[in-house]
């Protein structure tokens, strides 16, 4: 059984290749070939380099033809379902992604459906295509009732799933075999908070900042914001304080969770406000894979409602902070600091979000 993977994106880069380099080997007996999109092929060499991807207007052609609203071109589309040839068409759902998949059930292709951000909370967030937000929603919810099967990324947009579309799908996240060793030993003359990605919002870290430096103060220690990979936003904080910060840039895994690691507790956001609710409900942002396997607290800065907050209050690895006060952001901080957080808690969460359990499910999936 030949399955021809496609993503509109890189197998170097991005949260959703992580996940997906870390199924695939678990799946290596089935016949996969991964085919995407880049500017430039993928310097790993892994994959098979299909092109550029659709420039905005192209995909915004292809959408608009695809839902009778303007008058558009599908050709490209087309052409990259011609070039395709496999029994099964795993296709993750972001953007030409979509297309494709609407494009091969429309020429009766057996599908399964990945997704990872739900494409029209995605649209609705984004001020380059928000306007496009009721097609993509047509055009998701008709595509969701045609393939054969879904994954998707949370318990939360399963739940969501099925009930704006009756559709059942199986919550894939990332595949984890076991937990690495780690060995905390603290800086006792600093309070290290680790930090790894992009930021949605920099007004609330800006205030986290400001709390830490004051918890850092009564507890007579140093600062430090151990910081991994790049983010616009937290430059915008950064520029402002820049004593505070250890900056390491782009990290491979593996020296990433060891830095992780180190820290006294790990800071994750997820964005609050309406506009944002559909999107923290159902995604789950893969940094929070490498917290989990750093093994050191996290510090959930986030609504409630969102899918991070659950999974870090169900398995007890940190703590939720709701507030953007400056008073309240503190008192989340001492009270995790507090706290004794067991490897049993990440061991938990490893199991029921990362285990092997799910890699079996994907097969049968993918297999059926």
């Amino acid at each position: 059984m030949r399955i021809a993977l496609f993503t509109p994106y890189c197998p170097d880069i991005g949260g959703g290749s992580v996940q997906l380099r870390s199924l695939l080997p678990e799946l290596r007996d089935l016949d996969i070939i991964w085919f995407y999109l880049a500017a430039d092929a993928a310097k790993s060499q892994q994959g098979n380099w299909l092109g550029s991807p659709l420039t905005t207007w192209q995909f915004i052609s292809d959408l608009c033809a695809r839902s009778g609203f303007l008058r558009g071109s599908t050709a490209l589309v087309k052409d990259w379902a011609n070039r395709l040839q496999a029994d099964l068409y795993w296709v993750v759902a972001h953007n030409e992604g979509i297309s494709l998949a609407t494009e091969l059930c429309a020429m009766g292709r057996k599908v399964h459906l990945t997704v990872h951000d739900d494409p029209v909370c995605m649209f609705q967030i984004s001020r380059k295509y928000r306007a496009f937000a009721p097609l993509i929603s047509r055009q998701f919810s008709k595509l969701l009732k045609s393939v054969d099967s879904v994954d998707v990324i949370s318990p939360g947009m399963r739940e969501a799933y099925r009930q704006k579309y009756n559709v059942d799908s199986l919550p894939v996240y990332r595949f984890v075999p076991e937990l690495p060793r780690i060995f905390f030993q603290p800086v006792r003359s600093a309070l290290r908070v680790g930090h790894i990605g992009k930021l949605y919002q920099p007004e609330p870290f800006r205030r986290f900042l400001s709390a830490c430096e004051r918890v850092a103060g009564e507890m007579k220690l140093v600062l430090k914001v151990v910081r991994i990979g790049s983010s616009p936003e937290i430059d915008r904080v950064t520029s402002a304080n820049p004593q505070a910060f250890e900056n390491l840039g782009e990290q491979v895994e593996e020296k990433a969770i060891a830095i992780l690691g180190s820290c006294d507790f790990l800071y994750a956001m997820y964005p609050s406000g309406s506009r944002f609710e559909c999107f923290r409900q159902t995604s789950l942002p893969m940094k929070l894979s490498t917290y989990i396997m750093a093994q050191r607290p996290i510090f959930a800065h986030t609504p409630a409602d969102s899918g991070l907050a659950q999974l870090v209050s169900k398995h007890g690895v940190g703590t939720v902070c709701s507030s953007e006060r400056e008073h309240d952001i503190q008192t989340s901080i001492e009270g995790l600091l507090e706290r004794e957080i067991g490897q049993e808690n990440f061991e938990a969460v490893r199991r029921d979000l990362m285990g092997r359990e799910r890699i079996q499910q994907l097969r049968a999936l993918l297999q059926a």
